[in-house]
């Protein structure tokens, strides 16, 4: 049997580890982490092996030559463009006549190769994946097979509400050369996203092998420095470089250590390394060779590259150095921090937690290293979640972090592509507005500034216009503390994609802002009337002279406190009585006041104008269920669409009222993106508050019926929702053991797990995108039995996290 190592890849979120060097050449424990991928099909036998290389592969060829140093005899196989991982093996076809394994030259594992050949052979498999359990499967390729250990279910890296696992592919296959029939050639082809997909869709021979061991793809820079510290204390199994002078510290040859010195391990000392009297390395200090630890220098839990010198009485915790770093006196590194190839950092100068000091700079003297020289991951990446970035005003939400957004957010366009800029009227928010749509602007993209208004309009204006994007800054009170948030939008007015949300991500960790010439850089304009506009198209649709006639009063309450006039304006300009409530109102005080007002109804408005709650006439508070009844209902009767899109969550019952209108419905996954992709609009009643208003006014008025009235006529079913909290790292776990639980029972795995357990009656379990949550929905014939089935599952997840905490 032969072998793969694929080698090519750049280890863009190693940075700045990998600017000087490809991710299968960053060291560990002394040696490239592409060696241990060598050193373990050699193990086993393979001795034939060919390298797919792309990023400075002149730098792996140089170190490993013809593999001959290493007892194998390497085959390099050079992409001049990237081509995917089944398109780099396809160029090593003629080299794989016979069976091979795939493994990866970045990712660290002691698998036992042997057992998943025997498995593979067995089977008379085509395609075998090694598989394994991981606490977040988020940026894996997620597994699911039958008894017999044929793949039935492959994900690509999943959202939460697509995890049906935490087992995952780790990126090592065995493979008969038929494979490459389902590979084209000179194209851009994936395993994960093109060619198992296939193989499922063939119902061809691929199996999951469930290995038994350690594995780690060195995916972040805590992984790296945490897979030094695997290595030394024996959890992987493999040989550490140089010969153990004392329990748990290994040292090369001609390494000089003085009197004086204090070792903790497991430690690793690289050759010709000096350690000088009185110097300290602590636990899981890994030094690199030619490096030189002077005088009282302390070292523990971090890395050093080769030729690193660390001056007297400099302190290291949990830093990792890349090669030739110079370290001055007294200086201090702290939790990891990451300093670039050939840094010098100046005496007493001190480099806080997290941030990263690119290749080649200089830190000067007793300073804390400046912003212009690190990327720091606590800052906006991290307040990235979604399509939004969320952060207490002022605090982490800042001016200089809007300018990031804005510059990450128009560096992803096209220059000179247009962006519409929205907000409400807090004062904050206009000051986080201005300093984004300057970035915006230097990044060369026009900015139309849509003044104070409510974000369903933003969308519309989008959607209806030529703008490439969107943004929306809003201010909102949460648990007494005053949350700012930043919403992006693509050029449909759609909430971005996970894979622009992860380009955005890249931009801010990488800093690669464009930035143009200054002759070039976006317009500015402000447009004032798009609000208008969006009224305009709103009373095109409805009979607003029946609703002026009808004089109908509303009770209006609005939970945010920037004072937006667009649905009073609305309301206003159709003729309707508003009496409005402070901000502070339950329930209770609501419906007091609209009996007490005689209103024909109430509605609630929440921050940004997307979402209502509607009471009737009568001081009832419409229910989730019930409201989304009487939005596809009236969205039926009006018959302006075909199809309508609907959450999984919401009740059977819909699909008969839309049967008697001969209309579809489509059922999607509970995100605004999911709805508004199916419906081919963002203009939903869901979704658009304005828009739902209007509408239930025309419709009242054209009916002639209270909303109470309405609702009665809807066979609403009866749906119990709960949440459930969990940890991030055991969502994973959790859906496994759920599924488990599930064999032979009807489940529909989307956005979650769907148990149906009669024609009406079920159970959905939806892990939630961001927060630590499960959301239980059931539905029965009565409230009593959708709590009783919700309950049973909320039981299981409890169970389940006891078990696994």
């Amino acid at each position: 049997m032969k072998g793969v190592i694929m080698a090519g890849g750049k280890g863009t979120r190693l940075r700045p580890l990998t600017c000087n060097v490809p991710k299968p050449m960053v060291p560990l424990i002394q040696k490239p982490v592409m060696q241990y991928s060598i050193e373990l099909l050699k193990k086993y036998g393979i001795t034939e092996i060919a390298v797919t290389v792309q990023y400075l592969s002149d730098v792996i060829q140089d170190y490993f030559g013809d593999g001959s140093e290493f007892g194998v005899k390497l085959h390099y196989f050079e992409e001049t463009t990237p081509l995917g991982t089944a398109g780099s093996v396809k160029q090593a076809e003629e080299f794989l006549d016979e069976p091979f394994v795939v493994v990866s030259g970045d990712a660290l594992t002691d698998f036992n190769l042997q057992s998943g050949i025997d498995f593979h052979e067995k089977n008379e498999s085509l395609v075998t994946i090694f598989m394994k359990q991981v606490e977040c499967p988020l940026e894996f390729g997620v597994i699911m097979t039958d008894e017999q250990d044929k793949i039935v279910r492959f994900l690509e890296k999943p959202s939460w509400s697509e995890v049906f696992s935490d087992t995952v592919n780790t990126g090592i296959y065995i493979m008969n050369p038929e494979i490459f029939s389902y590979i084209k050639e000179d194209a851009v082809v994936d395993f994960s996203k093109d060619v198992f997909p296939k193989l499922l869709a063939d119902q061809s021979p691929l199996y999951g092998y469930s290995a038994e061991g350690y594995w780690s793809d060195i995916g972040n820079l805590k992984q790296y420095r945490q897979a030094q510290s695997d290595i030394l204390s024996g959890d992987l199994d493999a040989l550490i470089q140089g010969t153990e002078i004392q329990p748990s510290v290994w040292v090369g040859e001609n390494v000089i250590i003085e009197e004086g010195v204090k070792i903790e391990g497991p430690v690793s000392i690289g050759s010709n390394s000096v350690i000088r009297s009185g110097a300290h390395l602590g636990e899981h200090a890994v030094i690199g060779s030619g490096s030189t630890v002077s005088n009282k220098a302390s070292i523990k839990r971090s890395v050093l590259w080769d030729g690193a010198y660390i001056g007297d009485d400099s302190e290291l915790r949990g830093a990792t150095l890349c090669q030739g770093v110079t370290v001055g006196t007294k200086a201090s590194i702290f939790e990891d921090a990451v300093i670039g190839h050939n840094t010098v950092i100046g005496e007493e100068a001190r480099i806080q937690p997290e941030v990263k000091v690119w290749p080649y700079k200089r830190v000067e003297e007793a300073t804390t290293v400046p912003q212009s020289f690190v990327w720091n991951e606590v800052g906006a990446k991290s307040l990235l979640k979604g399509h939004r970035a969320t952060g207490v005003a002022n605090s982490e939400m800042t001016p200089e972090e809007a300018s990031k957004f804005g510059a990450a957010y128009g560096s992803l366009l096209n220059q000179g592509a247009r962006v519409f800029v929205a907000s409400d009227s807090n004062s904050f928010s206009q000051v986080m507005k201005l300093s984004l749509i300057q970035s915006l602007q230097a990044s060369g993209v026009d900015v139309v500034e849509l003044g104070h208004t409510m974000l369903p309009v933003l969308r519309f204006s989008v959607e209806q216009s030529d703008a490439k994007g969107g943004i929306y800054i809003r201010l909102l009170d949460e648990n007494h503390e005053k949350q700012l948030i930043i919403e992006f939008y693509n050029e449909d007015g759609l909430p971005i994609s996970s894979s622009e949300q992860r380009e955005l991500e890249q931009v801010i960790t990488f800093q690669s802002y464009r930035r143009v010439a200054f002759e070039y850089v976006g317009q500015f304009e402000t447009n004032h009337q798009l609000e208008g506009n969006y009224i305009a198209n709103l009373m095109e649709h409805i009979n607003v002279e029946a609703i002026k006639a009808r004089s109908i009063k509303v009770v209006l309450h609005e939970e945010s406190s920037s004072n937006l006039p667009l649905f009073k304006t609305i309301l206003e300009q159709l003729g309707c009585s508003i009496h409005s409530l402070s901000d502070q109102v339950d329930e209770e005080t609501m419906r007091e006041t609209l009996l007490e007002y005689n209103a024909d109804f109430g509605v609630m408005v929440g921050e940004s104008g997307e979402f209502i709650s509607l009471m009737t006439e009568q001081g009832h508070l419409v229910l989730e269920e019930e409201q989304l009844m009487l939005f596809i209902y009236m969205q039926l009767e009006k018959g302006l669409r075909q199809e309508l899109a609907v959450p999984l969550y919401g009740g059977s019952a819909l699909e008969e009222v839309a049967a008697s209108y001969d209309k579809t419905l489509i059922r999607t996954k509970t995100s605004a993106r999911a709805m508004m992709e199916s419906e081919g609009t963002v203009q939903m009643m869901s979704y658009d508050g304005p828009y739902a208003i209007v509408q239930l006014l025309d419709h009242i008025v054209g009916n002639k019926q209270t909303l109470s009235e309405i609702l009665s006529d809807l066979p609403v079913q009866s749906i119990y929702k709960q949440e459930v909290t969990c940890k991030t790292q055991q969502k994973g776990i959790v859906m496994r053991k759920l599924l488990e639980s599930l064999k032979g029972k009807n489940v529909e795995l989307i956005d979650g797990m769907k148990v149906k357990h009669t024609e009406e009656s079920w159970t959905f379990i939806v892990p939630d995108q961001e927060r630590g949550t499960f959301t239980v929905y059931a539905q029965s014939t009565d409230g009593a039995h959708a709590k009783q089935l919700a309950g049973e599952y909320i039981e299981q997840i409890n169970f389940i996290k006891q078990q696994t905490s």
